[in-house]
């Protein structure tokens, strides 16, 4: 900008030093081409003044979220070294028939020998019977999507 500023200046002063004034219509011209180009070299450095100061605080953010996913990452390392896999083992899931919610169906309710039915949490409708059906409708199911394919 100082370079604009400095080639300003010298235009300037050139249309000074000729004498240059607003008596003939060609100094009116040039007197107004100066001042339009000094608007823009006006309007340019506050261009780039706001891209100064939004450059610095894009900065600042991309550090502040460098820390945030260095931070996650640390939690998410120390929440998975405690994994425990019986706990998060999930067979399958089961789509309510009322309100589409999946609902997932966990080891210990296919292990057990009594019969429990699983609820949908989101309308409290039974999505599966533990009972010894169960088995036979799982096995038409993979067949239906077998012949599907």
């Amino acid at each position: 900008m100082e370079d604009l500023n400095s080639k300003l200046g010298y235009l300037k002063g050139l249309a000074e030093g000729l004498g240059i004034n607003d008596d003939t219509k060609e100094g009116k011209i040039i007197r107004q081409i100066i001042m339009v180009i000094e608007d823009i070299v006006d309007s340019l450095e506050e261009v780039r003044d706001d891209h100064d100061e939004l450059f610095s605080y894009v900065e600042a953010l991309d550090e502040d979220l460098s820390d945030l996913e260095e931070g996650y990452m640390e939690a998410e390392d120390e929440l998975f070294d405690d994994y425990d896999e019986d706990i998060y083992d999930v067979p399958f899931t089961v789509e309510c028939p009322e309100c589409h919610q999946e609902v997932a169906i966990d080891e210990d309710i296919l292990e057990d020998e009594e019969a429990l039915e699983v609820l949908c949490p989101g309308c409290g409708k039974v999505v599966f019977t533990s009972d010894e059906d169960w088995d036979a409708a799982l096995e038409e199911d993979l067949e239906e999507d077998d012949d599907r394919e």
